[in-house]
């Protein structure tokens, strides 16, 4: 389930970053990818817990429990790069921005509906790279993706703010996926020292009380019985002494009377 979450969260991400990448030069979009990646680990672990713990064969389990707690290490390690991206990708992303929209101001591209500028004001409902002010400075008019067309206002916010906040929540749930993840599978961990832990000396309760493993038993039972062990008891034996078989009365018919006429 946890594998699973991270393949379909990062890929979301990662598609939804991907729409409007061009304008922040095609950065940030490692910690989406990296997600997938580790949700797909995840898969890989999964089927070994699984195999280990229905073979029941201890090396795998020990195997497992390791390849875990690594992974879980990588977890951690992923959501703190995650939240040091996000603090570090203000100055960069607003460089890159500022560089994208002069372009898009130089070319008078505005009139273009398919122009991803038009397409981030529209969907994102911001105008210009600081605000509506930026339009006023080149003494362009502003363009149709710039305007609500519910009520034919213009938006006043500016993309530059809504565009750098998105990819900073963005980077928060990864680090939130990551995090969430890996508290959910350590809980594996305690269940496999506790299988392995019942793998380790298995044993069987016999009637008389005595314990016995099962590797014992199965010994015993294909050893023959000769004279001198039955003798001489195994320690394993019970040291209880037998029950005394009691007196058989032989039986005695009554003899047969005649009546006479």
């Amino acid at each position: 389930i946890c594998g699973g979450a991270q393949l379909l969260i990062g890929a979301f991400l990662l598609w939804t970053h991907k729409q409007y990448a061009p304008i922040v030069k095609n950065q940030f979009w490692e910690p989406f990818a990296v997600l997938i990646g580790l949700g797909i680990i995840s898969q890989a672990l999964c089927y070994l817990g699984w195999t280990s713990a229905s073979r029941k064969h201890r090396c795998y389990l020990g195997l497992f429990c390791a390849l875990l707690v690594l992974f879980i290490v990588i977890l951690f390690l992923v959501s703190g790069w995650a939240v040091a991206t996000k603090a570090h990708l203000i100055v960069p992303a607003e460089l890159a921005i500022e560089t994208s929209f002069t372009d898009f101001l130089a070319r008078d591209d505005t009139n273009d509906q398919t122009h991803i500028w038009n397409r981030l004001q529209r969907d994102f409902r911001c105008c210009g790279y600081n605000g509506i002010h930026d339009y006023k400075k080149n003494k362009q008019g502003f363009p149709w993706s710039c305007y609500d067309p519910i009520d034919t206002n213009v938006f006043s916010t500016g993309c530059m703010h809504v565009f750098v906040k998105s990819i900073e929540m963005n980077m928060i749930r990864v680090a939130v996926v990551a995090v969430a993840s890996a508290l959910i599978q350590s809980l594996g961990i305690f269940c496999v020292i506790q299988l392995t832990m019942l793998l380790k000396r298995p044993t069987l309760m016999l009637p008389n009380g005595d314990n016995h493993s099962v590797r014992v038993k199965r010994t015993r039972e294909l050893t023959p019985l000769s004279p001198a062990t039955i003798g001489n008891p195994t320690p394993h034996s019970s040291t209880k002494p037998p029950i005394p078989l009691k007196p058989v009365v032989p039986r005695v018919d009554q003899p047969v009377m005649k009546a006479s006429h």
